[in-house]
Order: structure tokens, then C-alpha cells, then sequence
């Protein structure tokens, strides 16, 4: 009464279509799947946290405080000098506005002043794309989601390579108060061109931090300038 009643037609269908055979095949395939998700992610519980790409950091000693001879000019600095990255890209520092500490690979501790906020606007964002990059999204980028993001995106990608945007030449002061500061930046292409784009910078923890959009980005998308006019130029 309760056994199989169903007469066989014919011979057997192949194996691929017999229901056991197509069960152990979907077991197999969902697993190498799970396989790759872990590998990818890290763990088979979520998404691996991006501010770990790369190895942790360990924080660098507390900036001293800084004096500046002019607090408020925005003028570039008698003792103007540009270093050289090892990807080339060239960055102006001063003696007196910053960097003052380039212990490691690290280019820090800026004057709280405008001029200060100007030099980390240049120098942060560009040590980003360095090899470095792990300690300068820990330590000179501010915290929060947008952090998170650039971390994860800077993880994948190669140190010192990206599409080449030209030489500083100039900038703007936006806005400025003690805690926070905007400088655009005046970028000469390699094909002539002037483009300028902005970077927030907050001060915090006794040094000048870059402040990521929420999507993670450092700078404004590059504008196309007409001339340099309403831009302090660097003068060497």
C-alpha cells in the first residue's frame, strides 16, 4: 500500500538528471561559494573592517605647540622648500608652518594657523597615495565613516600609482577659524591647464587633520580654471 506504485518506462536517466546526484552537486558548488565569501570578506560573519587593511599603526607622539612669527598670513613662507616623495610628487614645507615632525613616514604636527592648514592641505591628501598611507589615514585623517571608506578603498590599491594630476602652484584660503579651515588648491596639469580643487582640513588633537566626505574622498572633484587670478602662488 505504501510502496512505490510507479511503473519504470524505459531505461534510467542519465545520472546528471537523477534528484541525488543534483543535490550533491548544489552542496558542493554552495560551498565552494561560501568558500570565496569568507576569503573575501575575512570572515564568514560580515565584511571585513577596512580601517584594518593594511596592519595597525601606533600613534605618534603628541604634536608640541606651535608659535608662528605671522599667525594670520596666509603668504607662503620665507623658508619655503619643496620635498620630493618617492613617487616624485613634490609638496611644499616649512621650518615654521609644518610638517615639523617627519619621523617615519609620517609628515605632521603643522602650525595652527592658516598658512599651517594650507601646508597640511597639500601635504595630507598627497601622502595618501604614498606607501605610507596606512599611518596617515590613522593619525591624520579624521574619524569617522568617511575614513572607514578611504581605508578600505586605499587597501586595494598600489602605493605611488593613479592618474597624474600636475604640480602645485598656487592656493586660496576659502575659509578659516581656529577649528576648522577650507583651501583650494591650484594644480597645473602636465598638458598646461590650471585646475583647482578643495580640501577641509579640522584641527584636532593638537595637529591638522584632512576631513573626508562620507563617500570617503579628500578632495573636491578637479575644476578647470581660467587663470590663476584670486590664487596666492608659490613662489619658488
Amino acid at each position: 500500500m505504501f510502496g512505490n506504485n510507479r511503473q519504470r518506462s524505459g531505461e534510467d536517466p542519465p545520472f546528471w538528471r537523477q534528484q541525488g546526484w543534483i543535490l550533491s552537486a548544489a552542496f558542493i558548488v554552495g560551498s565552494a561559494l561560501l568558500a570565496v565569501a569568507i576569503a573575501v570578506t575575512g570572515r564568514g560573519g560580515g565584511p571585513a573592517d577596512p580601517t584594518t587593511l593594511g596592519g595597525a599603526t601606533t600613534p605618534p607622539a603628541p604634536c608640541a605647540p606651535t608659535t608662528t612669527a605671522s599667525p594670520t598670513s596666509t603668504l607662503p613662507p620665507d623658508d619655503l622648500t619643496w620635498q620630493v616623495l618617492e613617487s616624485g610628487k613634490r609638496i611644499p614645507v616649512s621650518a615654521s608652518s609644518g610638517p615639523r615632525d617627519a619621523g617615519g613616514q609620517l609628515l605632521r604636527c603643522f602650525a595652527h594657523s592658516p598658512l599651517g592648514a594650507v601646508l597640511a592641505a597639500h601635504v595630507v591628501p598627497t601622502q595618501l597615495g604614498e606607501q605610507g598611507w596606512r599611518g596617515t589615514v590613522d593619525h591624520q585623517v579624521m574619524a569617522g565613516a568617511g575614513r572607514d571608506v578611504l581605508a578600505g578603498r586605499l587597501g586595494f590599491a598600489t602605493p605611488g600609482t593613479g592618474q597624474e594630476h600636475g604640480s602645485y602652484v598656487g592656493y586660496r584660503v576659502v575659509t578659516y577659524s581656529p577649528e576648522a579651515a577650507q583651501v583650494r588648491l591650484l594644480v597645473k596639469t602636465t598638458a598646461g591647464q590650471y585646475v583647482a580643487t578643495d580640501v577641509d582640513v579640522r584641527w584636532d588633537d593638537g595637529d591638522w587633520k584632512v576631513q573626508p566626505t562620507r563617500v570617503g574622498e579628500v578632495r573636491t572633484a578637479s575644476e578647470t580654471v581660467v587663470a590663476n587670478a584670486g590664487f596666492i602662488m608659490w613662489t619658488k
